[in-house]
């Protein structure tokens, strides 16, 4: 059996009589800062560091079609966790401010229509395989002084904003 082709850019993978049968790559993962084990299959893996252009067109391909799944490590509608959603929120306020990339709380949440209550995405039940893909947003922080009892404000620094794309080399 032969491995899938590695995809030509984000997207877009070679046409061959197999992968058009399979359809379009699958489900487009996305995470920030933190990946799991779990998410990760057994086998060989490939890293991309991906440019802007690439993870903005992967976005919102994935956006149109469907296929964007956003996940969390932590419950961010959690009471305990107000600092995780804070940062949650200022970075998908720097993706929309600096890159163009509109994400928000809503693409981690999930309603459970039979209950009728929402839920965070859990980033631990999720495997990327096949055409699927995990895309890991990173960032780095400044500090700025805020008064003179030396307390400092940690501000997201647009220009440490990085995209890895993770994807699986499963076999056909």
């Amino acid at each position: 059996m032969k491995p899938y082709p590695k995809p030509t850019k984000c997207g877009s993978m070679p046409k061959t009589k197999k992968l058009r049968k399979a359809g379009a790559p699958g489900r487009l993962y996305i995470s920030f800062w933190n990946i799991c084990l779990d998410n990760l299959p057994e086998g060989n893996l490939t890293h991309h560091c991906m440019t802007l252009d690439d993870a903005k067109q992967c976005i919102e391909k994935a956006q149109q079609e469907k296929k964007l799944l956003c996940l969390s490590a932590d419950d961010l509608l959690a009471p305990y966790h107000k600092r995780e959603l804070k940062n949650h929120d200022a970075l998908c306020k720097v993706l929309k401010k600096h890159f163009g990339i509109v994400l928000s709380l809503r693409d981690f949440v999930s309603k459970d229509a039979a209950v009728g209550f929402y839920t965070i995405n859990p980033l631990n039940c999720f495997q990327i395989s096949g055409c699927d893909r995990l895309l890991v947003i990173t960032c780095a922080y400044t500090t700025r002084k805020r008064s003179k009892k030396d307390a400092f404000n940690f501000k997201i620094a647009p220009e440490t904003v990085q995209f890895h794309r993770i994807e699986a080399n499963d076999k056909a």
